[in-house]
């Protein structure tokens, strides 16, 4: 049993009466699970925005620091891209910030017909302003395109419910 498994179970014994003690126990779950990727997402950004700092601060210094410069840049891109695992993993929490998930599947409708989008990455804009979700969306008109949406407005997300 991890330390989050057992602050859960400790909170569990006094939950309050009009809750069960399982259900409450859920609650607990979810708000830490929330606040562990809430945690990542903010050590992911500080990492990032760190190694972003010195790739610049190394280009500054002149042409002869110019290949490491790159070296750095291309880390912060990995590793804003998923390359360090916890990071990967944060990736997978609930979705507490209203926005796609990775390896979820969503639809709507668009012209009275059903669409899906299967997201299979989300990104971030190198200044952190813009996010997007990629993907595959299929209709019964077009089949399976790539495409990529920065507006959950009016998607489900059907992710189980539905087989790509």
């Amino acid at each position: 049993m991890n330390a989050r498994d057992e602050a859960v179970e400790m909170i569990r014994r006094i939950c309050p009466a009009h809750l069960s003690a399982d259900e409450y126990g859920r609650i607990l779950a979810e708000k830490f699970d929330t606040h562990r990727a809430e945690a990542l997402t903010e050590a992911k950004s500080e990492v990032v925005g760190w190694l972003v700092k010195k790739a610049r601060e190394h280009r500054a210094q002149g042409r002869q620091y110019a290949k490491q410069a790159d070296v750095i840049g291309k880390l912060a891109s990995k590793v804003d891209r998923g390359a360090v695992r916890i990071f990967l993993n944060a990736a997978a929490e609930p979705n507490t910030r209203g926005f796609f998930q990775q390896g979820h599947t969503y639809t709507r409708e668009h012209h009275g017909q059903p669409i899906t989008f299967v997201v299979t990455a989300v990104s971030t804009s190198p200044d952190g302003q813009r996010t997007i979700a990629h993907g595959w969306r299929s209709d019964p008109y077009t089949g399976w395109e790539p495409t990529d949406s920065d507006d959950l407005t009016g998607w489900t997300d059907v992710t189980g419910e539905v087989t790509p």
